[in-house]
């Protein structure tokens, strides 16, 4: 008897089955995934030899930034050395101020506001000796027509955008313009939101960066979580 026959005939396993999945709560799978796709990420710079800094826009509670520096260490032991530093950006107090074209029922300050010595205290406990800088502080004062170099940030190898609304990912974006080289992998967290709507959303700051600057390609590279996207630099 296959596979098929057997579910066809036994509905208690698919009942089984479906159960076990439901009490998964998504917010876990979202974040399981978002791991999946920077192992992903620094797997394809590493073996790429796209060398550089791990750009994270919107640390939250530091869980994908630490992730990231764990992992790089594990594909270190794969590839060599790749010099690799990372940088986190956030204001630790939510969004600050949300313009109306913005404003979204999930994306308000009281949930993205946290304990900014408690995340602190634990990214350094998982950097585990490798290089890293937070920048706190809300876009508009931190990147917003600013040059990454004075960060000594030189080219950047992975950019992890997780900024939710328009406005901030537009900043990340035009942040991380002159040091974007060829097989720099941007990831947007947050990218199929606003009910799909193309003039919302960091899917409307990436269209609109794209349209002003033609002379960066870009070439999707996966797709991860719940309507997660990464891109790939391909031509400059």
């Amino acid at each position: 008897m296959n596979l098929l026959k057997i579910l066809k005939k036994f509905l208690f396993i698919q009942n089984i089955i479906a159960s076990f999945f439901s009490v998964i709560p998504p917010y876990l799978e979202f974040t399981i995934g978002k791991y999946q796709a920077i192992k992903k990420a620094m797997f394809i710079t590493a073996h790429d030899e796209t060398y550089g800094s791990y750009l994270e826009f919107g640390i939250f509670t530091g869980s994908s930034f630490n992730f990231a520096m764990k992992i790089n260490k594990k594909i270190e032991k794969i590839f060599g050395e790749a010099n690799c530093d990372f940088f986190g950006f956030d204001s630790f107090e939510g969004f600050g101020k949300i313009s109306e074209d913005d404003k979204h029922p999930r994306f308000r300050d009281n949930i993205f506001s946290v304990d900014e010595k408690k995340i602190l205290k634990n990214i350094q406990k998982c950097s585990d000796g490798q290089k890293y800088k937070i920048i706190k502080g809300f876009f508009e004062e931190t990147i917003k027509n600013k040059d990454p170099h004075q960060h000594g940030i030189e080219k950047a190898r992975v950019v992890m955008i997780d900024c939710d609304l328009k406005e901030s990912t537009s900043m990340a974006l035009n942040f991380v313009r002159d040091v974007l080289q060829i097989g720099t992998i941007v990831m947007f967290d947050d990218y199929i939101f606003y009910k799909g709507d193309e003039q919302k959303g960091e899917f409307a700051a990436f269209k609109k960066f794209k349209e002003q600057n033609p002379n960066i390609t870009f070439r999707p590279a996966f797709e991860y979580g719940y309507g997660s996207r990464a891109f790939i630099v391909s031509k400059i």
